[in-house]
């Protein structure tokens, strides 16, 4: 398979048209280039094109080819850390305005994307039916209630759901209770991003796709972006890679480990399935270590994801592992087969929290979802857009930053592989406990 073509999944089969597109030959100047044409680049050309301001998108692939095209699709306004463990990386109070406008910024993204899609006219089956988080085991209920508290404290519309209603709300019985985010919901990603590029191109930025930027250099005031085929010299340089990132600026790719996640879908579930499974088309995802995560789409399937093994180009033993959860979650249907099966990268953060970085003067990037992306790359994209208009650290709710190099970063495959298998063991283990 070309490596520049998207990889056969769901959403590939089923998303709406790109945009028309070419790769980039010769040599342009622009006011800005931004290297990565998913949901972060996207969303800041968008914005960065809107306000006259000339800009080049340029992805190595297709329209969504990384992350933006693969993932899961649901739409999550609330992060993997309580505000108080925030306020304690950064060294600050938790009721400081540096804390408290990124708490705003997180619980606002979903709400800002299904905003998005509405005011574009995106087709891309938008859903804010919400998005709960499934408790598996007593033995996570401590970090699942410090979460609900800090979150719910900080202004999230979360609701806990008791044993009847969150088995009502899911079709299963898996769960002992769960929390409802009001404002969370779905989209089908691969059409969100090219309803993102078709933006782009309609507010004046050019895309340009199969076209690897390949070295980074500053020459006189001006970056000289060079590619496969050519070179782009601008202003200003927006890198949005993410997980995807490779060697263009030292010890970025190292700032992050990227893991693989894996996604599934059923056939057409039968009515009896509909009916019983998520039957208000909630998103869902649970406090698994190697999560479970699933949802319906707007033709009735189930998508079902989960941690990988196999890298980008999932195999039997993804399958395998993705068979075993949905007949552990709805033993009921012992039918519940996998008809598609795809996978890619995303990029985990130490901290567990997106980063913006300053790499040099007119040189910025935004990384590290953490499995937030739908959500978090947008909105990260509005923020380097704001960056790059106005130029005021102090207006963005990430805080900026450098990268900081992950110690025997090189051997992270070999780690992550580790973490998995151990976090998949005490998985187990719990639920043998529950059991007996």
């Amino acid at each position: 398979m070309n490596t520049t073509e998207l990889p056969p999944s769901l959403w590939a089969a089923t998303a709406v048209d790109a945009p028309p597109t070419s790769s980039l030959e010769g040599s342009m100047t622009t006011d800005v280039v931004v290297v990565g044409a998913g949901f972060c680049g996207l969303r800041a050309a968008i914005e960065i094109a809107s306000a006259g301001v000339s800009t080049c998108v340029i992805d190595a692939g297709a329209i969504g080819w990384g992350a933006s095209g693969r993932n899961g699709g649901q739409v999550n306004p609330i992060g993997h850390e309580p505000p108080a463990s925030i306020a304690r990386r950064w060294k600050v109070a938790v009721e400081s305005e540096r804390v408290q406008r990124y708490l705003r910024f997180t619980i606002g993204a979903a709400d800002a994307l299904f905003d998005l899609v509405h005011r574009l006219g995106i087709e891309c089956d938008a859903e804010q039916n919400g998005w709960i988080r499934g408790l598996h085991s007593e033995a996570a209920g401590e970090e699942f209630e410090r979460l609900f508290d800090g979150w719910q404290g900080a202004g999230a519309d979360l609701r806990l759901l008791e044993g009847d209603e969150i088995e009502g709300l899911s079709g299963t019985r898996s769960y002992l209770r769960g929390w409802l985010a009001a404002r969370g919901g779905s989209v089908q990603p691969l059409s969100y991003a090219r309803g993102l590029a078709r933006a782009a191109s309609s507010a004046g930025a050019i895309i340009a796709t199969d076209t690897k930027a390949c070295e980074l250099t500053r020459t006189g005031n001006r970056w000289r972006l060079s590619t496969d085929q050519g070179e782009v010299f601008a202003d200003t340089v927006v890198l949005c890679t993410n997980a995807y990132t490779d060697g263009l600026f030292p010890n970025l790719r190292e700032s992050i480990v990227p893991v693989v996640s894996v996604q599934s879908a059923t056939r057409t579930l039968s009515e009896a399935q509909i009916k019983e499974i998520l039957p208000k088309r909630q998103t869902f995802s649970d406090t698994r270590r190697v999560i479970f995560y699933f949802r319906k789409t707007a033709d009735n399937r189930l998508v079902f994801g989960s941690a990988g093994k196999d890298g980008d180009h999932p195999g039997a033993a993804d399958r395998r592992r993705l068979i075993d959860g949905l007949r552990t979650v709805y033993p009921q249907f012992p039918d519940l087969d996998i008809e598609y099966l795809w996978g890619g990268r995303i990029a985990l953060t130490l901290d567990h929290l997106p980063h913006v970085h300053e790499l040099a003067p007119g040189l910025i990037a935004g990384l590290g979802c953490n499995g937030r992306g739908v959500a978090m790359a947008s909105a990260m994209g509005a923020e380097l857009a704001d960056w790059v208009l106005h130029r005021d650290a102090d207006r963005l709710a990430i805080p900026i930053t450098y990268p900081k190099r992950i110690p025997l970063h090189r051997f992270h495959s070999i780690g992550v592989r580790a973490l998995l298998g151990w976090r998949e063991m005490l998985d187990r283990r719990e639920a043998r406990d529950r059991r007996s």
